[in-house]
């Protein structure tokens, strides 16, 4: 009896000890790093999140749980969502031994174009008997940018060839000093600059080179999201941010100049979305960030009010692309005001059907209605040959 009270007294003294050791030094030397691999992606693909965990000290650890939200709209492996919240709680739990690093690879698909970070994280540990847990919160962050996946329909195709028309024949035309196009006489208002003197020894009266003209290719898309009807349509408006990102692939492909202003709001500064001209694939990324980053929550701004001396301040170097989901008066009045500023634009509808109802028939000639069904627009493009 007293040789079982005396083992019943070690082991409480053992216990106690061990619940003392794990509460004090769990933490100790015990590092954490989440995060994404790689910072962008398009909406649909697939991205990774490595979580690794290192026990730096001999103290072994019999169960960790690392914990930590994130979007829902990040569509982890084996997981379930709670459709109630726009977070999703991931609970990992890891085992480590003395001097040991685990690191886990979780895979998941980026169901919605936006900006997803992880900006903290707890850990729970035990004792050797689980009768134990001590909570350990920090802050870290990382994020991923989801692209907006490019449309490619056909009528935005149909619409390019449009654009191609109006720089050649309406837009400003500069001399290119490389494009040689022959040899002329000498007119008062030429540059001494541009005199042949080979030409004018062999021919003794004044000769000037002729040069070739050069269409400058400048667009301006003008994104409107304003959504004033009863019901949100946040689809729809969904379905013109890929338009637009459609539109920024193939200008890029075109090695056009452009810029894209839009009423939609950026998460992060609170503001409209402007983004002056340029080209190349850095402007394009830059614009995918921008579009990926728009809060359909926030309240937005008419177009008149916003672009209005934006759009006035246009000239003939330039040719405007209009994507809106709402048609009401006064946006249709805003286009109906390239007439009198004797400027090319493109309006691109997103809406339900092909039918132009409710169009003002001076708009009709320059609307192009694209077919959206619950957010989906007909023509993806197939980012995996495409996309850089």
């Amino acid at each position: 009896m007293i040789q079982f009270i005396a083992i019943l007294i070690l082991a409480a003294i053992l216990y106690m000890l061990q619940r003392f050791i794990y509460m004090k030094f769990w933490a100790r030397a015990l590092e954490v790093d989440i995060h994404f691999e790689g910072k962008e992606i398009f909406e649909g693909e697939r991205g990774r999140l490595v979580e690794t965990i290192t026990n730096a000290k001999r103290l072994p650890l019999p169960m960790i749980k690392c914990k930590f939200l994130t979007s829902r709209s990040l569509m982890f492996d084996n997981s379930t969502v709670n459709q109630n919240t726009d977070n999703y709680y991931r609970n990992d739990v890891f085992t480590l031994g003395s001097r040991e690093r685990l690191t886990r690879t979780i895979s998941f698909k980026a169901a919605k174009r936006g900006l997803y970070n992880i900006n903290s994280f707890e850990l729970v540990g035990t004792d050797m008997f689980f009768t134990l847990q001590t909570v350990l919160k920090q802050k870290m962050y990382d994020e991923i940018y989801v692209l907006p996946r490019p449309f490619n329909t056909s009528e935005i195709k149909n619409s390019l060839q449009w654009i191609n028309g109006e720089i050649k024949s309406k837009c400003h035309l500069i001399e290119d000093p490389f494009e040689f196009r022959g040899i002329r006489e000498y007119q008062p208002y030429d540059s001494m600059k541009s005199i042949n003197w080979k030409a004018t020894a062999k021919t003794g009266d004044l000769r000037v080179n002729m040069r070739d003209f050069t269409s400058q290719k400048v667009v301006r898309i003008f994104l409107n999201l304003e959504d004033n009807g009863i019901i949100k349509r946040t689809e729809a408006c969904e379905a013109a941010i890929k338009v637009a990102a459609g539109l920024v692939k193939n200008f890029t492909s075109e090695d056009m100049e452009f810029a894209l202003y839009s009423n939609g709001i950026d998460i992060l500064s609170k503001q409209p979305i402007r983004i002056k001209r340029s080209r190349g694939k850095e402007h394009e990324h830059e614009i995918y960030r921008a579009l990926a980053r728009i809060d359909l929550e926030a309240e937005t701004t008419e177009m008149s009010k916003l672009f209005g001396d934006t759009i006035a301040a246009g000239d003939g170097t330039m040719c405007d692309y209009h994507i809106s989901v709402n048609s009401y008066d006064e946006y249709q009045r805003l286009l109906g005001s390239y007439d009198s500023m004797h400027m090319s634009f493109l309006w691109l509808y997103v809406t339900s059907g092909r039918e132009l109802i409710g169009i003002s028939s001076s708009l009709t000639t320059r609307t192009i209605p694209i077919v959206s069904w619950g957010g989906n627009v007909n023509g993806e493009i197939d980012i995996d040959k495409q996309v850089g």
